[in-house]
């Protein structure tokens, strides 16, 4: 049977049709959005490709970044700025600014994208955010200056390190009141939640080392030495490596979450500040402050994959990667 060239033509147009459909942004790999200090801005990397895809304008030097549950929802902290700049996660446009305190740091967001918490460095409390309304409704006060900060997966609790405390406390998202607190080490500033075992791990700056503890009543379990000056730390494997990034080594420390031990030592850029796992559980990226960079690392191979140039001061604070 011989096709007609309507149908043909027809064919053509159908074909360009669905080939512009897979690949708009809704269709798109996990973005990573890297907020860059030096140069008030964000870079998006496609994680498909592994390259910059765009650069957003925010506030007055961002640090801090969070995306939802949904992925729709990002937040990124103007440490300068007093406020957060509020971010399309799946158009990847700004929509605007919340203003929260002096010193806007460590951020997380809920599944949703309703709910937003910010730590303030300075104030010593942490600001509650309705997004949908673009207003704070609460402050929390913790310890001093507040830094890393996670939400469960209920979007119940909400973990956050004092870093000048020396603590990490447990705030319940109801009554929105702490209801646990620990001391671990010096200067806890990033944090990881592991709710398959039961986890919080915390990142201590001074000290050197990284604090194991219960997720649900904050008991110790086991203080792991790691790398110099620890930052941040990323889950990755489904939870079988726990990854940390070391400031002033240029390294991460790689962590058994079974065994509990450290069993590696990578390479990455100058001065590795945040981290966070792609959502296939294997690829681990790295924003590093000094060299303008984020390295991609195979958590399963415990190699370098890549590294990808991003702006002026990479920092990445936060669970930067989308669902």
């Amino acid at each position: 049977m011989i096709q007609s060239p309507l149908l043909s033509t027809l064919s053509l147009v159908a074909a360009s049709a669905a080939l512009f459909f897979w690949l708009t942004p809704t269709r798109a790999a996990p973005y990573a959005f890297i907020t860059n200090q030096g140069d008030d801005s964000v870079s998006i990397i496609d994680t498909a490709e592994d390259r910059v895809v765009k650069t957003l304008k925010v506030g007055k030097k961002p640090a801090g970044v969070a995306v939802s549950g949904d992925g729709r929802t990002v937040l990124v902290t103007n440490s300068a700025g007093k406020d957060v700049t509020l971010v399309d996660g799946k158009n990847l446009k700004v929509l605007g600014s919340i203003p929260v305190g002096e010193g806007p740091l460590g951020v997380a967001v809920d599944s949703q994208g309703k709910r937003g918490y910010v730590a303030d460095w300075y104030e010593h409390y942490v600001s509650v955010l309705d997004i949908p309304t673009r207003r704070m409704i609460a402050k929390i006060p913790v310890g001093k200056s507040p830094s890393g900060l996670v939400v469960s997966r209920d979007d119940t609790r909400v973990y956050v390190a004092n870093r000048d405390s020396d603590s990490v406390f447990l705030i319940d998202t109801k009554t929105l009141k702490v209801i646990a607190a620990q001391t671990v080490g010096q200067h806890p500033f990033g944090i990881a939640l592991d709710e398959t075992r039961g986890r919080l791990y915390t990142a201590n700056v001074i000290s050197n080392d990284v604090s194991v503890l219960e997720a649900a009543t904050l008991n110790p379990i086991k203080t792991l030495a790691v790398g110099d000056r620890p930052y941040a730390i990323a889950l990755a494997d489904d939870g079988r490596r726990v990854i940390v990034t070391n400031q002033y080594d240029d390294t991460v420390s790689v962590i058994d979450a079974e065994r509990l031990e450290v069993i590696d030592t990578l390479d990455v850029g100058e001065y590795p500040e945040g981290i966070a796992a792609h959502p296939d559980g294997r690829r681990v990226y790295v924003a590093n402050w000094f060299s303008n960079s984020v390295s991609v690392l195979d958590a399963v191979k415990l190699r370098l994959l890549a590294t990808i140039p991003t702006g002026d001061g990479s920092r990445a604070f936060g669970h930067f990667i989308s669902p």
